[in-house]
């Protein structure tokens, strides 16, 4: 299992000097274009990457051109493909927009590059879910890991049993949970929580590896900085820990 750490963009100079290179990192397309020269930065540091399509920064009422943005996230994806980034994640925004259009877009990025992700929601059955896993078999699939949304945390492993039979690699979004990672070896998976956490003057602390995380607390005063390296720290240690664990099984 490799868990990619995201919202790197701003901060990874901070918490993580030149000379230290990363494990794994998600960007999305949004920050990119709001600072590709960060985000190419992260690239050459980092041991892989993945991109999100950043659809989901648009949903809070915004107005979006959905065909043009896709067909530049489909140019940049031209420009930038290489071997370090696994995949691409879709135009995941059914909610929005439908689920027919999300296959139209879908079709848009396809055309710059075979590495593109779907993302199962539950709107979209589970019969489109069993019909995803065939056609993209050999490749990456994704499901949501924000509680109580798609999935119930007792279902995942299911999930992650189905796709595995017809021969796809799970990312599961949004999960670092570990009362499921624990269970469930999928074979990717990102959070942001180690900044968010951070946020609220907290970290994680992993400790053995059959102790739950607990969470420091840092004086009034604490640079933020500070909280985030720990916190960064904490969850690179978390990191490799998941990885060693399901290695045998995901064979990486």
């Amino acid at each position: 299992m490799k868990i990619f750490l995201s919202g790197m963009e701003s901060t990874y100079d901070k918490v993580w000097p030149e000379g230290r290179d990363m494990l794994w990192t998600l960007l999305s397309y949004f920050s990119i274009r709001k600072n590709e020269k960060n985000c190419q930065e992260l690239i050459r540091r980092s041991q892989e990457i993945m991109i999100d399509s950043g659809a989901h920064s648009f949903q809070k009422g915004v107005v979006v051109p959905w065909d043009d943005y896709t067909r530049e996230y489909a140019d940049w994806i031209r420009r930038n493909d290489q071997p370090k980034i696994h995949g691409y994640f879709e135009m995941d925004v059914d909610n929005v927009i439908g689920y027919d259009k999300v296959l139209e877009l879908r079709e848009i990025l396809l055309a710059a590059t075979d590495k593109i992700i779907p993302v199962w929601h539950k709107n979209r059955g589970i019969a489109e879910f069993k019909k995803m896993c065939a056609e993209y078999s050999g490749r990456i699939i994704a499901i949501t890991g924000f509680r109580n949304e798609d999935i119930r945390d007792e279902q995942y492993g299911m999930f992650w049993r189905y796709a595995h039979e017809a021969g796809c690699r799970v990312h599961c979004l949004g999960m670092t949970r570990r009362t499921v990672l624990d269970k469930v070896p999928f074979e990717f998976a990102d959070s942001s929580s180690w900044l968010q956490m951070a946020a609220y003057g907290t970290a994680p602390l992993y400790l053995k590896e059959t102790e739950p995380a607990i969470k420091a607390r840092f004086p009034r005063g604490t640079s933020t900085y500070a909280l985030e390296r720990k916190s960064f720290e904490e969850y690179r240690l978390m990191q490799l820990h998941y990885h060693a664990k399901w290695q045998s099984v995901n064979n990486d």
